[in-house]
């Protein structure tokens, strides 16, 4: 019994080496894609009204050249016709290009279950950093973004 033990005791310490009880770092904004939130509520109703606030490009004194068209965070790239004017009945009409199909990653990354802790809800109504409100927490167009916070599949 105590040869078997003894064993086992050894072969535990080859395959669990104690260099692998480490931590791990897990950098600034880690985060684990636990949901995948509904692409046609993006294409129809999200995304336009990043573009329609102006999101992409800038708008007023916003820097010349686009706001996040150019950051590297949240990165929106620009394409026509846009997805959202193909939509009906919350479908969209035409196959979204691979141009959308970006945009449509990179908001999902900036995206929570608890849009209350979204990135894409707090910077653009001005509860966290970010240059300019660009919509109320209360309005409209924030509402859209809480909405699509409860259109999600478990992965």
């Amino acid at each position: 019994m105590g040869l078997r033990l003894a064993t086992a005791a050894v072969l535990l310490g080859v395959l669990v080496p104690s260099s692998a009880c480490g931590t791990v770092d897990e950098g600034q904004d880690f985060q684990i894609a636990d949901v995948v939130f509904d692409e046609d509520f993006y294409y129809c109703q999200v995304e336009p009204v990043l573009f329609k606030n102006g999101c992409g490009p800038g708008a007023g004194s916003d820097p010349a050249g686009g706001c996040h068209f150019n950051v590297t965070n949240f990165r929106l790239r620009d394409y026509s016709p846009l997805v959202g004017d193909s939509c009906q009945n919350g479908t969209p009409g035409i196959s979204p290009s691979n141009t959308a199909r970006d945009n449509y990653q990179a908001a999902q990354t900036q995206m929570r279950r608890d849009p209350d802790l979204a990135p894409l809800f707090n910077r653009p109504t001005g509860t966290t950093a970010h240059p300019r409100q660009i919509f109320a927490p209360d309005s409209s167009d924030a509402q859209v973004i809480r909405d699509w916070a409860e259109r999600f599949s478990s992965q």
